[in-house]
């Protein structure tokens, strides 16, 4: 009997196109202001789109290009121009012919069907409507042009969420409100809404000296966007992303939603549109993008390098790796290896209990009953658990618990003398976003005492699977080690990097040091605040001190060889640090884990259909893809993590069985991460501290899981 052929692609299409034979326009314009080079030429290529309607026109450093000759300059010169091919081996021409790429491919479009721009293609039509949200399919697209000069595009389906009726319908009900985010449904514009106008959009406004109807009308030759509009409706002004003013019809816009903000029951009722299997979404995907990249005759495709093998890639199939529990027992498997061996760390834990005092008086006996299975499976799993009932130092105020101001000043009172010891939360779900930041501020920000909420819904319905992931919890802000790593990774030891960005914030996050056996030896914020996602060098010395003092406090030793796993991309000055690990007598590698890579990964054996299994990689030369978990088909499709090694002495696929092996040991949950916890806690870490819920010196306890 025959074996099914096995089919593996990533959602990368290599074009059948080279580099050499396209030939551009390219043109050098004059540089006026070095800081302000981009904005300017930004200015200038949209002008000239302006002026050159027929033209596809794009800009990168101080390059306008096009495949036609630009005739209409306006009040624009430039100081050099050539028609030729580009040089791959130049990063701006590279990025120039990617850029002039992807606006053909949305240029060719149907504007009546899909909204093309900004590297996204949204269907118009709605895949499903429920109380008045509409679910629109999405397809996100990037276009890359390697060193040799090979052009691929690369894809995933999403969806978008918006409100049904228009910026103008909820204008009539008073629903659209300043700050609110909106949608061009036509461009994938976005803005931020700020106010409506008196003028209508038959009035000559001065942003565009002369009417909104005009403007689409005879500047666009877009006249069907506005030809059927009401005549008095009102212009609607809007901020987009670099601060300017735009106006615009508002029945041209959809109020944005994100998917945290949609009502419970909507997430239920189309559930099945956004989760979609792996079978469903890679067939989607795949027949939807040939359609779009049909519709151009720049660049051609073949089915055939779809298949990885095809592009380059070679296929690698990592397994799961044993991990030590208890009493000696080895398990892949974090459940029944908790039961049967207990943690491998074991010490008593003693928590307090913060409950919501209405709760105390109406669900005294449903808590009493938690607490007592709570520490039947505490025990089981080798960990006494002592439960610590303070009630009486706050039960009977004369305050307003759901007033956040009194309990703000309620809970510093606490920490001073009561609630100093890991603290469980119990709260109603209805003030639970009130308390968990309050609480998470005071207790563990100002007083470094851990925290664990849990809702009193859910903890009505605990199981074992809920009872414990709490237990998890517990313990991770507690230094109780669940599990380790029973083979040792590659490196001594391991540092995870992020730049946390919050409300014109940053700051690094910081997981000092993961020993070769997976656990984490120690974490602390780190209390720099970095200008942007570059970490600047003084930061990363720190970094570097108190890793290695770290490891010698656990190892009596310094660490050989340390690998830093970079959140997204490296922009650190990797010269500056050779000098540092150089001084210091230890080797690093430097590899970027980049967790949107906006590609997917599939195999099929012969008619069974798409599907994705988790440890499956497709390598190339120093970079990979990776899928380190496998979702329920009701969850949706596994997201792949792109690694790219960009400095170092390991070889490749010793540094992504690392990565995959760091994955398993996310000891706050009994389901395993997709990222290595390296990245995955210094992510956490950075944005906690960034709300103010972490403390500068956390000591051996796990704040943010």
């Amino acid at each position: 009997m025959n074996t099914p052929l096995t089919h593996y692609v990533l959602t990368e299409w290599e074009s059948d196109t080279n580099t050499n034979v396209l030939h551009i326009h390219l043109y050098t314009l004059p540089v006026r202001n070095v800081f302000e080079q981009h904005k300017e030429n930004g200015n200038a290529c949209f002008d000239l789109r302006k002026l050159n309607r027929s033209l596809i026109i794009d800009f990168y450093d101080q390059y306008i290009v096009s495949w036609q000759p630009i005739e209409n300059w306006g009040e624009y010169t430039f100081t050099q121009h050539e028609y030729r091919s580009i040089n791959p081996t130049i990063l701006a021409e590279r990025a120039i012919l990617e850029r002039l790429l992807l606006r053909t491919i949305e240029s060719v479009q149907p504007k009546k069907e899909i909204a093309a721009g900004s590297r996204k293609f949204t269907w118009l039509k709605a895949e499903k409507v429920v109380e008045n949200i509409s679910i629109h399919r999405v397809i996100q697209c990037d276009v890359t042009v390697d060193y040799a000069g090979k052009i691929s595009v690369g894809f995933d389906l999403n969806h978008s969420y918006r409100t049904n009726e228009s910026v103008y319908d909820l204008m009539k009900s008073n629903a659209i409100f300043k700050g609110d985010r909106v949608i061009d449904i036509y461009n994938n514009l976005h803005y931020e809404f700020v106010e409506i106008s008196n003028s209508t959009i038959n009035d000559s406004i001065p942003e565009l000296n002369q009417s909104v109807v005009n403007y689409f009308t005879k500047e666009r030759k877009q006249a069907w966007k506005v030809d059927k509009l009401e005549q008095s409706m009102p212009v609607v002004y809007l901020k987009a992303f670099n601060g300017s003013r735009i106006a615009y019809a508002p029945a041209m816009l959809q109020k944005e939603l994100t998917f945290e903000s949609l009502p419970t029951n909507v997430v239920r009722q189309t559930s099945e549109i956004f989760k979609q299997n792996a079978n469903q979404k890679i067939k989607t995907l795949l027949d939807e993008i040939q359609k779009i990249l049909a519709r151009t005759d720049k660049i051609k495709f073949n089915k055939q390098k779809l298949l990885v093998q095809q592009a380059g890639y070679e296929i690698l199939e990592l397994s799961n790796p044993n991990l030590q529990f208890g009493k000696n027992v080895t398990q892949t498997q974090l459940k029944y290896g908790l039961d049967k061996g207990g943690v491998v760390a074991s010490k008593p834990l003693s928590i307090n209990l913060l409950v919501y005092p209405e709760l105390i008086d109406t669900k005294l006996d449903v808590i009493n009953d938690f607490n007592d299975k709570l520490n039947a499976l505490s025990h089981k799993w080798g960990v006494p658990l002592s439960i610590l009932k303070k009630s009486g130092a706050y039960r009977n105020r004369p305050i307003d618990f759901t007033n956040p101001h009194q309990l703000a000043i309620l809970l510093k009172e606490l920490t001073k003398n009561l609630f100093q010891e890991l603290t469980l939360v119990i709260i109603p779900e209805k003030i639970s976003g009130m308390w968990y930041d309050l609480v998470k501020k005071e207790f563990g920000g100002n007083s470094s005492v851990p925290t664990q909420f849990i809702t009193i819904e859910t903890l009505q319905k605990a199981n074992d699977y809920i009872l414990g992931n709490l237990l998890l919890g517990l313990y991770s802000k507690s230094g109780i080690q669940p599990w380790i790593l029973n083979s040792p990774l590659s490196s001594d030891c391991f540092i995870g990097l992020d730049v946390s960005h919050e409300a014109g914030r940053h700051s690094t996050g910081i997981v000092q040091v993961v020993g070769k056996d997976g656990r984490v030896l120690s974490s602390k914020a780190n209390t720099s605040n970095e200008a942007g996602e570059k970490i600047r060098h003084e930061t990363m010395c720190q970094i570097v001190y108190s890793a290695i003092d770290q490891y010698q406090q656990h190892y009596n030793e310094r660490p050989k060889h340390v690998t830093f796993h970079r959140d997204g991309f490296c922009r650190e000055d990797l010269l500056s640090l050779d000098e540092v690990m150089n001084s210091l007598d230890v080797q690093y590698d430097m590899v970027e884990i980049i967790k949107k890579t906006n590609r997917r990964m599939a195999l099929t054996v012969g008619k069974q259909g798409w599907e994705t299994k988790p440890g499956l990689c497709y390598l190339k030369d120093e970079s990979a893809y990776l899928i380190a978990t496998n979702p329920h088909p009701r969850v949706g499709t596994a997201q792949p993590i792109k690694i790219i090694k960009k400095k170092g002495s390991l070889p490749i696929e010793a540094i992504i069985q690392d990565i995959y092996h760091l994955s398993f040991m996310h000891i706050g949950s009994l389901l395993k991460c997709r990222l290595p916890i390296t990245t995955y806690y210094a992510d956490l870490s950075s944005t906690f501290f960034n709300r103010q819920w972490l403390p500068i010196d956390s000591g051996e306890a796990l704040h943010f899981v």
